[in-house]
């Protein structure tokens, strides 16, 4: 998640079709500038360049989340059946594929982290073998990795209990655009 304040300009942002380094983009209204999920920048627009201020989030099912927070309600944009977007595989210039995926393959799923400029990729199939939380030095600081399966979500906390800011992507979004991280093994780094 990223703030929509971009010097004095507040954007409001929607899904575009379309992937580059096999990640997601994202179009703003005001300007019509893409940006990059996982690089955070405007990649094509008038806005080229310019970088986004990323925002400690949880990433997760509706189900967990609910269970944690009963009392969230959900905006959903009049006129719509309540889905905020789609996602595919499909990019621009292939053909559309008939029929729309009900799941998507989780098998590459993982929580990347940067601090002091360090990276690390957490892969949800060796988080599994973890105990859901455990503590972990990267970039000369110690963290806490949190791991759901039910969820199928994971995220860190700082020494503080505070939410770091984490990023769950696929193993290849991932090292396309943090290409010298490392990635997570049972017995790595753990304290």
């Amino acid at each position: 998640m990223y703030a929509r304040k971009i010097g004095d300009k507040k954007l409001t942002f929607d899904f575009a079709e379309g992937l580059i380094k096999n990640n997601l983009l994202f179009v703003d209204r005001e300007t019509h500038t893409i940006w990059s999920q996982l690089a955070g920048q405007a990649v094509s627009g008038k806005l080229k360049g310019e970088p986004l201020k990323m925002l400690p989030t949880i990433q997760t099912t509706w189900k967990f989340w609910k269970s944690k927070h009963p009392d969230t309600r959900v905006l959903v944009e009049k006129g719509k059946k309540g889905y905020p977007y789609v996602y595919r595989t499909w990019q621009p210039g292939e053909p559309r594929p008939e029929k729309r995926p009900t799941q998507h393959n989780t098998s590459t799923l993982g929580l990347g982290i940067v601090i002091n400029g360090e990276g690390m990729f957490f892969p949800f199939t060796e988080l599994a073998r973890q105990p859901r939380q455990f503590p972990f030095t990267i970039g000369g600081k110690t963290v806490t990795i949190h791991y759901d399966p039910d969820g199928l979500t994971a995220w860190a906390t700082g020494a503080n209990g505070k939410l770091l800011t984490t990023v769950l992507a696929y193993k290849t979004g991932w090292f396309n655009f943090n290409p010298k991280s490392k990635i997570f093994h049972v017995g790595s780094g753990k304290k």
